[in-house]
Formats: structure tokens, sequence, C-alpha cells
């Protein structure tokens, strides 16, 4: 089965074609006054053929509206089945987009390139194997990650607790 973000993108590629297509027979029918017996002035020449192609110019603005509307849904759909990589500094810097442009929070982005504790323990062990900090600080680090996941756990089941009690009253 063909992804979702293929079909937004096929969609903005034919309105892409179409756009062309009939910018062209606009250009064409715009031309078609300079053929005709009729003269004009300078000034309305283009007001002529701009007349004559009206209806191009319309069918030409409402396609461009659908190829915007196709390449976003493309974009959006690939930022969200995206696999990103999860680094502090991504974080931050994802972190900082995002209280700039409060819109971007709908994508949860911060959430999938935040590092998990596993990620952070990995990366404590490189660190060690390739000799970069020493025993005592990789067993510090990995205490103060066990530490932080069973405080983050606690807080979770405290506030599912007090979501269940709410519950529980209605």
């Amino acid at each position: 089965m063909v992804s979702r973000h293929w079909l937004y993108f096929g969609g903005f590629v034919i309105t892409g074609i179409l756009i062309v297509g009939v910018s062209l027979m606009g250009l064409l029918d715009g031309l078609s006054v300079l053929s005709g017996s009729v003269s004009y002035s300078e000034e309305f020449v283009l007001l002529a053929m701009l007349g004559e192609a009206a209806e191009w110019v319309v069918v030409g603005l409402v396609l461009g509206l659908f190829a915007v509307i196709f390449f976003t849904a493309a974009v959006v759909s690939v930022l969200r089945n995206a696999s990103l990589p999860r680094d502090d500094r991504l974080i931050s810097l994802v972190g900082w987009l995002e209280r700039k442009y409060p819109l971007l929070r709908h994508f949860d982005v911060a959430q999938k390139v935040e590092p998990t504790t596993e990620d952070r323990q990995q990366q404590l062990k490189e660190q060690y194997v390739e000799g970069e900090i020493s025993e005592e600080e990789f067993e510090r680090e990995m205490t103060r990650l066990m530490d932080d996941t069973s405080r983050d756990k606690r807080s979770r089941s405290k506030t599912g607790a007090s979501v269940e009690i709410e519950d529980q009253s209605k």
C-alpha cells in the first residue's frame, strides 16, 4: 500500500503540472488579443490580454492553492512519521522553536527527539568504553539517571492517581 505522504506529494506534482498547462493556455489566450483586428493603445494592451485570459488566471490561482495544500500535507505527513535522532542539543533547538512558534507544539517533535533513559545509559556506556569518563563518573551518572527515572515514575503515578480520584467523583 502506498503511504499517505506519497499520495500528497503525487497530488502536489499533478497540480504543478496542471498549473503549467493552465499558464500556457492563459498565455496563448492572452496573446490572441495581439492577433485580433482591434487596435489597442499601449496602456490597454496588457489589460486586454489579462481580460482575455482572466478565467485561466482564476483556474491557475485555485490550482496554486491546491498545490500549496498538497505540499503542506506531504511535509506534515513526512514529519509525523519521521524517525528523528534523539539528542540533547536537538531537544534544546526544538524546544526553542516550539517556544518561538507555538503551532509546532501540535506535532510533538520535542517528545520524539528527547533522549530516553536507555539512550542516555547507552551514551554513558559508550563514553566509559572509549575512556572519555572514569569509572566513578560512570557509576555516579548511572545512579543519577536511575534516580531521575524513579522520580519520574513516582510523579506520573501521583498524577495518575489524582486523575482517577477525580474521575470517580463525577
